[in-house]
């Protein structure tokens, strides 16, 4: 499910929560649904959703799905979302003839009941200085902007990719998204690569209302990780005058996070308190500390990203002023 989560947000730049329904929830419903699909409730610019999850393609054929579909929606009173991870050209151009909603991550989304609203909401410029950068396109922003003298403009598409360790469909998106924004110039035709602003403060500043906070969620931990960069207050001390508090902040993206959390690497992994935070991020903050820092730390412009927005004393004010003025200024 955190494929589709972050499928969603690629495309969207919405985060969405997945509930799956209990059992006296689906009882308004055959057997034979309850037994076939596993059902989830989540919420998409307002609109409340139901994702009917198929385990694989082979469980359902488009014709028949089409009226285990109407059921189903009927039942809920809410629009219908088919998930699948594998699909075919045959029963994909199906389910669209059906306009039967259907999201197949990292492949397709087709969502016919939301399709108006999102065009719609495209159109209002409220809307559009709202949304923010996706992850992977801040993260070339933010690098662009730290390691001047790596011109990211001698880069083709595929060289970028494979510098950022994201597929060449992840840095198109990318791309495209800081290409949307304004925020930068694609060059070429066969070889295409992209051209940012020169003046840093200018950059910065067409920049900053679109940065997201890359911290996802904290947790906490019980046990030291290893070979994690630290954040938070106790990077700040690298970058400005603040000593390091008491309490020691670790960052991990988000995908390394799930996966060693299914490997029962954390110990005593809680919500609440432990002797350890653990920053989980939406993007791999190795990508753009890597030379920058000298004491194992996450970057300092994403490091004051993960600050701005908190309620901080004024000595981490200070901090963070410092850091604009040093990097930015």
């Amino acid at each position: 499910m955190e494929k589709l989560k972050e499928y969603i947000y690629e495309l969207l730049g919405q985060e969405i929560e997945l509930t799956k329904l209990p059992d006296h929830t689906l009882n308004k419903l055959p057997f034979l649904f309850r037994n076939s699909y596993e059902f989830y409730s989540t919420k998409i610019s307002k609109h409340e959703l139901i994702f009917l999850v198929l385990d694989k393609e082979g469980t359902f054929n488009a014709q028949q799905l089409r009226k285990q579909f109407e059921i189903i929606r009927s039942a809920f009173n809410k629009p219908v979302v088919v998930i699948t991870d594998d699909i075919t050209t045959v029963n994909r151009k199906r389910l669209i003839d059906y306009k039967i909603s259907f999201i197949s991550p990292g492949k397709q989304m087709f969502l016919t009941e939301l399709l108006i609203d999102f065009q719609d909401f495209n159109k209002k410029e409220d809307f559009r200085k709202n949304i923010k950068l996706l992850p992977s396109a801040q993260v070339i922003v933010l690098y662009c902007i730290l390691h001047r003298e790596d011109d990211l403009s001698q880069y083709t598409f595929k060289e970028l990719a494979e510098k950022f360790r994201y597929t060449q469909m992840g840095i198109t998106k990318a791309v495209n998204d800081l290409k949307r924004k304004g925020l930068v110039d694609v060059i070429g035709t066969k070889e295409k690569s992209i051209v940012f602003e020169k003046d840093i403060p200018k950059l910065w500043k067409q920049a900053e209302d679109l940065f997201v906070n890359p911290i996802f969620k904290t947790v906490y931990i019980d046990k030291k990780p290893q070979s994690l960069l630290h954040s938070n207050t106790t990077a700040l001390e690298e970058y400005t005058d603040m000593n390091p508090g008491t309490q020691e902040y670790f960052a991990i993206e988000r995908t390394q996070f799930y996966e060693l959390e299914k490997e029962n690497q954390f110990f005593n992994l809680n919500d609440e308190n432990g002797h350890f935070v653990l920053e989980v991020w939406k993007y791999n903050p190795e990508r753009i500390a890597k030379n920058i820092t000298q004491k194992n730390n996450v970057d300092p412009l994403s490091l004051y990203l993960s600050l701005k927005d908190e309620f901080i004393d004024e000595r981490t004010d200070m901090a963070l002023d410092q850091i604009i003025k040093k990097y930015i200024w």
